[in-house]
């Protein structure tokens, strides 16, 4: 029979030293990369919530960003990734990276990519959504509307999506 690997063991953190803390801080912390990439910010909070000083979470993460095992890159993929399957707006992709403390070139990378893809998403999602195609009532419009703006597309996506040739201010594109 195989045995698990050992898992940190349930002693109160307070109760053991430093380098032991570190230790089932870094060990807490691959787990949580496993699963999936993780920012940096997210695991200082999952760390934070399981008791960690913020000392010993400074360290782990150090340890961690040392042996390149903290890529804001990957978490980058997996968002975009996400996006696409989900048929995200750039502004929600950008949202979902600033929640999980992804900032700089990599979020304004991926923003920019996002970015470049909304419309074809945006036609996408309304084929999905409304197979027999968006009626010209003024309420199916807006209803589809509503759909595009909630999964994070901006003001003038929607409008070309829907084939709206209203030239209104750029305010609600940035």
């Amino acid at each position: 029979m195989k045995r698990r690997a050992s898992r940190p063991t349930a002693t109160p953190v307070a109760e053991t030293s430093p380098e032991e803390r570190v230790k089932h801080a870094v060990a807490i912390a691959l787990r949580a990369l496993a699963r999936q990439p993780r920012s940096q910010v997210e695991l200082a909070a999952a760390l934070r919530r399981r008791g960690y000083a913020a000392p010993d979470i400074a360290t782990a993460l150090a340890q961690l960003s040392s042996r390149g095992l903290l890529d804001d890159a990957a978490v980058v993929g997996v968002v975009g990734r996400q996006a696409q399957a989900r048929r995200l707006g750039s502004r929600r992709v950008q949202q979902i990276l600033a929640r999980r403390g992804v900032r700089g070139a990599a979020a304004r990378d991926a923003f920019a990519e996002s970015r470049a893809a909304d419309l074809e998403r945006a036609r996408a999602l309304l084929e999905r959504r409304f197979p027999n195609g968006v009626g010209r009532a003024a309420a199916d419009r807006a209803r589809a509307a509503r759909v595009l703006a909630t999964r994070g597309f901006p003001g003038s996506i929607v409008r070309q999506a829907l084939g709206i040739d209203v030239d209104l201010d750029a305010e609600d594109d940035a």
